[in-house]
């Protein structure tokens, strides 16, 4: 930093002092001096000067390692007559857009100065001489910057806060318009950035993609305030009580939950309300977080701009006040030990969901390299809704933030049998010991993927037939296109996929004796391209939606089974999938608030893919001769075209089926102590999304 030094600053302040003593001397009335001698006995005393005012002032400006002004850094001056400890209350400042500052009301002095600035580290100097003109303050590193204004219907705002957000993701930076409506924002990393404008119930569009510049990025055009809307609801946990103190966002249903720069943020209150605004008109998906709950569904919201206000789209999107819903969660844990007892450490342990309650679909892609990155040895298992965990070196393992429902656990490591158990149900907060689970010897199976152009990295080969342990078990393949597995004695079939190529089968044996020889399995290169759009039956189209393309005689999801290629759409229902096998194939369409279909399609030609409008079944189960409600059970379902549903009944009896494909249903209703009950009926299409389209059902069921 560049300052006085202190010798001059010293001598200063010396020939200050004798100036203003000679001063108040010569203004002193006569008669009344300090240095004359008085007679006569007791006179007046002389008068004591009052306190010099604070009237010094500070000013400079702050600037980066490239002499580029640094706005909004905070500029502290601490004198340096208390220690420089900074008890006493300190000058302060801001700096402006040019990185000026300004600090009145000083008393004349030697300061410690500090200055904070975000994206840089702080920086001291020390002594400052007071009063000092032009002082340069100078921040370590070299920060990028955004500059910009924001008017309201055509004319600077002034006090309006703007947002900033890296497109990378990490903490939102806030600052506020100056009176020509001018804002800027230093100290950036390299990247792209997000920022909005907020005042009152006004909010600016979202620009994204705008670059930090070394030298200074300016906005091409201005943030434009405009009407906005507010997100109203209520946050409750699995009892049904207000959960307060706890965060709740919203962030646009166009990206992917987390990618959001500029997400919406608040607090409960103590009944688990809340509000979050002002918004620009678009789509929102709310979400919570809470240590030791899970949500179980993230709703969507749709603003939209209706006589010149801006309002929740109730046609669109759910209905307010938004219900989320925190439960908690379930934990399994247990030990993996082989045949001998011995613990079977690094042991990869999932827990698949087979059947829940009104869940929120993950629409991301299939991790399939990072889960192999998990697995010891290329071995693992096809995923659904789980969550997994790895064994310790004492074979011990914890599954946490389950979501209430049905699970099954599996087990897969190197060189032993997989272990699947039978189904569990886990209730919120549930704690299930599973114990000893243990793994038998298997008997190795090993090969090669390979196409034309040799051996085929990363391809995945799955298992069907045989031992139902193996259901959905995987390898994929090394650099050198091999996998090996450990399987069960039996009869199998592997199947073999990779990206832009069809699929390979073979069959194989495992039985005690020697080990069947490798195989080879070669896949043909599959360059066909199928493009089209999704829309529901009232032609709104199915933004993000997850597609899945299966072989045309292949079935969704069965054991042993993998897609041939896979996408989402845009927000406008389109996807093109490429690198998919010639002929006709089928395409699973998944979308967190409609029914999962499987339709035709065949590449080469356009693809106008409709998803059914969703219907939902709300109902209670109770007992037929007292009317007592059913506190436990299971409700099964199955629908048109091999549709299937469950829900668990809940402690006051009722359940709920969401998401259902519209037509007629069988219902099969079960609990402990009663005989299983059957009733069909007709489901109609919701009125509007996460509504249910049957309300109020009751199921009766006799005692054993």
């Amino acid at each position: 930093m560049e300052f006085a030094s202190a010798r001059r600053a010293a001598r200063q302040l010396r020939l200050s002092t004798l100036l203003t003593l000679f001063t108040l001397a010569a203004l002193l009335p006569s008669g009344s001096g300090c240095c004359r001698r008085h007679h006569g006995g007791a006179g007046p005393q002389p008068k004591v000067p009052a306190a010099l005012p604070a009237t010094a002032r500070l000013e400079g400006r702050v600037l980066d390692g490239r002499a580029h002004p640094v706005p909004d850094a905070r500029v502290l001056a601490f004198p340096i007559a208390d220690g420089g400890t900074g008890r006493g209350e300190p000058g302060h400042a801001t700096a402006d857009l040019e990185g000026r500052f300004a600090i009145d009301h000083l008393t004349a002095g030697a300061y410690r100065v500090l200055v904070e600035a975000a994206g840089f580290s702080a920086a001291e100097a020390s002594p400052v001489s007071v009063p000092a003109a032009d002082v340069t303050l100078r921040v370590a590193g070299e920060g990028r910057s955004i500059a910009g204004r924001v008017e309201r219907a055509g004319k600077p705002e002034a006090g309006a806060r703007v947002l900033l957000g890296a497109e990378v993701g990490g903490p939102v930076r806030e600052t506020v318009t100056r009176a020509e409506g001018r804002f800027a924002f230093s100290g950036l990393g390299e990247g792209t950035y997000a920022l909005r404008a907020v005042t009152g119930e006004l909010a600016s569009p979202t620009v994204r993609g705008v670059a930090a510049s070394r030298d200074g990025a300016t906005l091409a055009a201005p943030l434009l305030l405009g009407p906005a809307g507010t997100i109203a609801g209520r946050l409750v946990q699995d009892s049904g009580e207000g959960l307060g103190a706890t965060e709740v966002r919203a962030d646009s249903a166009a990206l992917a939950p987390g990618d959001d720069p500029l997400p919406a943020v608040t607090r409960t209150d103590p009944r688990g309300g809340f509000v979050l605004g002002p918004l620009p008109p678009d789509g929102y998906r709310i979400t919570a977080a809470r240590a030791g709950f899970v949500l179980r569904r993230a709703p969507r919201v749709t603003l939209a701009t209706k006589d010149g206000a801006v309002a929740v789209d109730d046609t669109r999107g759910e209905k307010p006040p938004v219900r989320l819903e925190l439960v908690r969660g379930a934990h399994v844990l247990g030990r993996v030990t082989d045949a001998r007892g011995a613990p079977a450490g690094g042991a990869h342990v999932r827990c698949v969901a087979s059947a829940m309650d009104d869940l929120t679909v993950q629409t991301g892609p299939l991790p399939l390299a990072a889960e192999a990155a998990a697995l010891p040895s290329g071995a693992g298992r096809a995923l659904g809704s789980t969550r997994s965990a790895i064994a310790d070196v004492h074979g011990r393992f914890v599954v946490d933030d389950l979501i209430p429902g049905r699970y099954r656990v599996e087990v897969a490591h190197a060189g032993l049998e997989p272990l699947q158990t039978g189904e569990l149900a886990l209730a919120p907060g549930e704690r299930r010991d599973l114990g000893a689970l243990v793994l038998r010897d298997g008997f190795p199976v090993a090969g090669r993927v390979v196409d034309d152009g040799g051996p085929v990295e990363g391809a995945r080969v799955t298992v069907s037939g045989g031992d139902p342990s193996t259901a959905d078990l995987y390898a994929l393949t090394d650099g050198s296109g091999s996998f090996s597995l450990a399987l069960p004695a039996g009869n199998y079939r592997l199947t073999a996929t990779a990206p832009g190529h069809g699929p390979a089968r073979a069959e194989v044996v495992t039985q005690p004796g020697p080990a069947p020889p490798p195989l080879e399995l070669r896949l043909r290169r599959a360059e066909a391209v199928l493009e089209g759009l999704v829309r529901d039956t009232g032609g709104r189209p199915l933004a993000r939606a997850r597609l899945l393309v299966w072989p045309r005689d292949g079935t969704p999801g069965g054991a042993g089974e993998a897609p041939l290629g896979s996408g989402s759409a845009d927000v406008g229902g389109h996807f093109r999938l490429n690198d998919l096998p010639a002929g006709e194939l089928r395409v699973e369409i998944q979308h967190p608030d409609y029914p999962r279909v499987t339709l035709p399609a065949t590449p080469g030609q356009f693809a106008s893919l409709t998803v059914p409008f969703p219907g939902g079944i709300t109902g209670e189960a109770r007992a037929r001769a007292s009317g007592a409600v059913v506190t436990r059970g299971r409700v099964e379902a199955s629908g048109p075209d091999g549709a299937t549903a469950s829900a668990e009944i809940q402690r006051a009896g009722s359940f709920r089926l969401p998401r259902l494909a519209p037509g007629h249903w069988r219902l099969t209703v079960s609990a402990p102590g009663f005989q299983a009950a059957n009733q069909e009926l007709d489901v109609p299409p919701s009125e509007s999304l996460g509504e249910p389209s049957v309300r109020d059902l009751r199921v009766e069921l006799d005692p054993t």
